[in-house]
C-alpha cells in the first residue's frame, strides 16, 4: 500500500468542517470535485450549449473510467438510475417456471425483497437464508438451494450489521447448480478493492451515491459478458449484433443501448451524474482502492474496539474478510440517541435494525471516531 495523506484529503470534503460524518452506508458527504464537476457542466451548457455536457463521449469515457476502477469491461457496464432499478432488471431478466425457487437472505435490503415478489404469483418459490448470529456463511445459503434454484440474490455487504458475504464461495456453489447469483453491491463499491469479475457474480446492481462520490439518481449495472446477450425482458431491448451496421450507426450517439454491450439502457442518460462520475472515479483512481480498503479497515477495526471497550455490544462480526465499513452496535433508545448525537453534539450516525449504525469511509479519522465515544459516554453518563 502506497503512501497516502490523508489528512490533505480530507480537507477536500468541507462538510468535515462542522461535521462529525460517520453514515457514508446511507450517503456521501460530497468532495470538492463534484462541486466542481457540477459547475464545469452547468458553465458547458451556458458557454458551448451543451457540446461537452450532453455529449455520448463523455459518457463512454465514464463507462470506461467506472469499469476499470472497479475491474470489469466496459461492455460490461450499464448506467441506470440506482440499485433498486439494477436489481429490478435482474428480478425480470430470467425465465423460471412454477416449480423454480429463488434464494434471498433474511439480511436483505427490502429493495432486494420486493422486486422478487413477482414471481410468487407464478408458481416460483421464493426462500431466504436464515443468518446465524448476524453471519451468512455458506451453509445458509446451501441449506436453501436444490436442484431447482434459479437465482440466488444477496447483498455483497448488508445494510444493517455490515456482515460481507463471501461472493467468490457462494459464486462457485451456484455455478454448481447452474443457478444465477445477483449481488446488491452499493455498500462495497469505493470501499473493497476486490474487482468485480472476481466476485463471482452474474449481475451486481450498484447506487453511485455512497462512496464512489456520484449523485443519487445514477447507478451502475454489472452484467458478466457472456450473460449479457442472454437476458429477455419486455423493456429491455433485443440484442443488436456486435459490429452490425445497427450497432455501429449508434457508436457515437446518446442512444448507444441499442448497441449489444449496453442494451439495458434507454433514453437520454443522466448526464449531470454521468459528468460528476467521471470526476470522482479520477479523485477515487487518484487515491487507489486498495489504499483506501486499507485505511477503512484500520479506522473501522479502532472504532469496533473502542466500542467494545466502552462496553456497548457489538454487533458486527470482528474478522475483516466477515465485514467492511459499517460497525453496528446496541443502545437502549437508539432512535432518540442518533437525534441526539446529531443536534448537541454534530456527530451523525444511523439506526438500522433497532441498533446504531456507524459507517466510514478513508476521510474520517480516529478523532471522529473519539469525538462520537466521548459523545456516547456522556448521554450514558459514563
Amino acid at each position: 500500500m502506497t503512501t497516502v495523506n490523508w489528512t490533505t484529503l480530507r480537507d477536500e470534503f468541507p462538510t468535515l468542517d462542522r461535521w462529525t460524518y460517520l453514515d457514508t452506508a446511507r450517503k456521501t458527504v460530497p468532495p470538492r470535485c463534484q462541486e466542481q464537476a457540477m459547475q464545469a457542466y452547468c458553465r458547458d451548457i451556458r458557454e458551448t450549449a451543451g457540446a461537452d455536457a450532453w455529449s455520448a463521449v463523455n459518457v463512454a469515457e465514464t463507462r470506461e473510467a467506472m469499469a476499470r476502477l472497479l475491474g470489469a469491461k466496459p461492455a460490461e457496464i450499464a448506467f441506470t438510475k440506482n440499485t433498486t432499478e439494477g436489481l429490478n432488471i435482474a428480478a425480470h431478466a430470467f425465465d423460471l417456471r412454477p416449480g423454480d425457487n429463488i434464494v434471498l437472505t433474511d439480511m436483505e435490503h427490502v429493495a432486494n425483497v420486493w422486486v422478487w415478489k413477482h414471481w410468487e404469483s407464478r408458481g416460483v418459490e421464493i426462500r431466504y437464508a436464515k443468518n446465524r448470529g448476524g453471519r451468512l456463511p455458506l451453509e445458509a445459503f446451501a441449506e436453501q438451494m436444490d436442484e431447482r434454484t434459479r437465482v440466488v440474490s444477496t447483498a455483497y455487504i448488508t445494510y444493517g450489521n455490515g456482515y460481507r458475504v463471501n461472493l467468490p464461495e457462494l459464486g462457485a456453489a451456484c455455478g454448481r447448480l447452474g443457478a444465477r447469483l445477483v449481488v446488491d453491491g452499493v455498500q462495497a463499491a469505493g470501499i473493497l478493492a476486490a474487482p468485480l469479475h472476481s466476485l463471482g457474480a452474474d449481475i451486481v446492481a450498484i447506487g453511485t451515491h455512497k462512496n464512489l462520490f456520484g449523485l443519487t439518481g445514477l447507478g451502475l449495472l454489472y452484467c458478466r459478458e457472456e450473460l449479457v446477450d442472454e437476458i429477455r425482458a419486455p423493456f429491455l431491448k433485443a440484442p443488436v449484433a456486435r459490429g452490425s451496421v445497427q450497432a455501429s450507426a449508434h457508436l457515437n450517439s446518446q442512444f448507444d443501448y441499442v448497441r449489444t454491450a449496453h442494451r439495458f439502457e434507454g433514453g437520454n442518460p443522466n448526464f449531470l451524474g454521468i459528468r460528476v462520475l467521471r470526476s470522482s472515479a479520477a479523485f477515487i483512481e487518484s487515491i487507489g482502492l486498495h489504499n483506501i480498503e486499507g485505511r477503512v479497515r484500520e479506522l473501522s477495526t479502532y472504532c469496533m474496539a473502542q466500542l467494545k471497550a466502552a462496553g456497548l455490544p457489538v454487533l458486527t462480526p470482528e474478522p475483516w474478510a466477515e465485514r467492511a465499513h459499517i460497525i453496528s452496535f446496541s443502545a437502549p433508545e437508539a432512535a432518540g440517541l442518533m437525534d441526539v448525537l446529531r443536534e448537541k453534539h454534530r456527530v451523525i450516525v444511523n439506526v438500522k435494525d433497532g441498533a446504531i449504525r456507524v459507517s466510514m469511509s478513508f476521510f474520517n479519522n480516529e478523532a471522529d471516531i473519539d469525538r462520537l465515544l466521548a459523545a456516547l459516554r456522556q448521554e450514558r453518563g459514563s
